[in-house]
């Protein structure tokens, strides 16, 4: 994975290793599909909510990208729920 510079200059203002900031990098770009998923949905997000095991609240902030705390699991889960497609492919 190839991080972008603004990434890079994040990872290093914090003192993160190449593998940190990549997971970093990868969170960053799964929180912004899921949001556009979420937004994309012809589903309420109370409904999204209860295909994915959350509460509505919790899906109303991701959509947002107002949540802060959030686990690379949960987001997959999200846009794979919404879109059927699976948003990883490892080489």
């Amino acid at each position: 994975m190839k991080l972008n510079k603004r990434a890079k200059e994040l990872a290093s203002d914090l003192n993160l290793n190449d593998a940190e900031a990549a997971v970093m990098e990868l969170k960053a770009q799964l929180y912004q599909q899921a949001a556009k998923s979420i937004a994309k949905s012809t589903l309420t997000h109370a409904e999204i909510a209860i295909r994915i095991g959350t509460s509505r609240a919790r899906v109303t902030r991701i959509a947002n990208l107002g949540e802060n705390s959030l686990s690379m699991e949960l987001l997959i889960k999200i846009i794979t729920t919404l879109t059927n497609k699976i948003p990883l492919r490892v080489a």
